[in-house]
């Protein structure tokens, strides 16, 4: 019996060895709101996340519109990054562009999710 809690407590360990820990800054860019404000910067804005989208993705693009962009889902067990982009008003000519992505990998996506939303939003304010 304690042989067993022995093994299963350095499984765990070993486990807990391969999370990824993320840059505390990527997380940050990540995290930071993408607003634009006016109708020519929120247009380039949006424009410039479908390029980043269509060039960046594994999934092509199913949905684009004024209000949404979305890939595929992931498939299964796929280590690659499914995204929605949603421009949400904040009122009078500012919106902020909120990214949201899954992920078919219990073990995590390549590149993580905080990497690509930073770099997605760089681009995008680029």
């Amino acid at each position: 019996m304690m042989k067993k809690i022995a093994i299963s407590g350095l499984f765990l360990l070993m486990l807990s060895g391969c999370a990824a820990k993320e840059d505390p800054a990527l997380v940050a860019a990540a995290n930071a709101p993408l607003v634009c404000e006016g109708k020519s910067q929120c247009d380039l804005y949006w424009q410039k996340a479908q390029a980043w989208l269509a060039t960046h993705s594994a999934w092509k693009i199913q949905t684009a519109n004024d209000t949404v962009i979305n890939t595929y889902n992931p498939a299964p067990n796929a280590a690659t990054l499914g995204y929605q982009l949603v421009k949400n008003p904040m009122g009078g000519d500012r919106y902020e562009i909120i990214v949201q992505t899954s992920c078919g990998n219990m073990f995590g996506c390549i590149p993580s999710a905080p990497q690509q939303t930073a770099a997605l939003k760089s681009y995008v304010k680029s």
